[in-house]
């Protein structure tokens, strides 16, 4: 049987269910003084989870979260994710414990460790002991390629690079199955999505934007994008209908046109480099 088809199995078309999955970035200490969409205050973090928790929804990272899903079709579960193995993902650590909640952080390897002024905008990133720390607090540890590329766009032998070594590299280090992908950017394809099954992973996830159901497939699983200042009625909203407006559906019906721009665009450019 595939890894596709294993994977697949763990969300059967006859089990029918609706599971939020929530995607942050950086968690800083206080808002930045630049508005950035990415970046969630601790506090705010800490309320939105807060009120969950309150209202009765577990928090699980997402691979525990499909698994409680597939189990239970009506368990209330929300899956909360983490990209880019930020520095400051230690203060959400310290929210999710105090919550008994659980999360996935997703790491591209070749930046773990790496550190930068506090201005820079592409901010610092945990180093292996610290990842190893949020593991032992019940964190799930995902990889997010090696070096963060678009990977829909490259070739196949740099996919596999980038989707075996990362894995490769986190279990080394680590000492703990790798077993969840998250697609740099969100951009992926059937060919990108059948590396990250033939390397090993039981699931991956793109941005989306919506709600994701058992009718998805388990590696392309979407999730909702929480922004600074999503708190109260309107978290709560995001949670149980998903993102609003018809951003999402365009987004969606327009994905396969760029890519092909931007495949376009790195040949044009690679042939000017060489």
């Amino acid at each position: 049987m595939s890894a596709l088809a294993t994977a697949g199995s763990l969300l059967r078309p006859s089990v029918r269910w609706r599971m939020p999955v929530l995607m942050y970035h950086s968690t800083p200490a206080t808002a930045p003084a630049t508005p950035n969409e990415h970046a969630v205050p601790v506090g705010e973090l800490a309320e939105q989870l807060g009120a969950l928790a309150a209202d009765g929804w577990r928090l699980l990272g997402l691979t525990e979260a499909l698994a409680a899903r597939a189990a239970d079709p009506d368990a209330r579960v929300v899956g909360v994710t983490f990209d880019d193995g930020l520095l400051d993902f230690t203060h959400a650590v310290e929210v999710l414990v105090s919550l008994g909640a659980r999360a996935t952080m997703y790491v591209p390897t070749g930046d773990v460790g790496l550190r930068l002024p506090p201005d820079d905008p592409h901010g610092s990133r945990l180093s292996w002991s610290e990842l190893a720390d949020a593991a032992a607090a019940g964190v799930e540890i995902g990889s997010h390629s090696v070096n963060h590329r678009t990977l829909d766009t490259l070739s196949p032998r740099d996919l596999r690079t980038e989707v075996v070594d990362s894995r490769r590299a986190l279990e080394d280090a680590l000492g703990r199955p790798v077993v969840s992908f998250c697609y740099p950017h969100g951009y992926s394809s059937r060919r990108v999505e059948r590396a990250v099954a033939q390397a090993g992973y039981s699931n991956g996830c793109i941005v989306g934007r919506r709600i994701a159901t058992s009718a998805d497939d388990p590696y392309r699983l979407p999730r909702l994008h929480v922004r600074p200042g999503d708190t109260g009625d309107a978290f709560r909203a995001l949670v149980e209908r998903g993102e609003p407006g018809f951003a999402p559906h365009v987004k969606r019906a327009a994905a396969p046109a760029w890519r092909t721009a931007r495949r376009a665009a790195k040949h044009v450019l690679g042939r000017e480099l060489t």
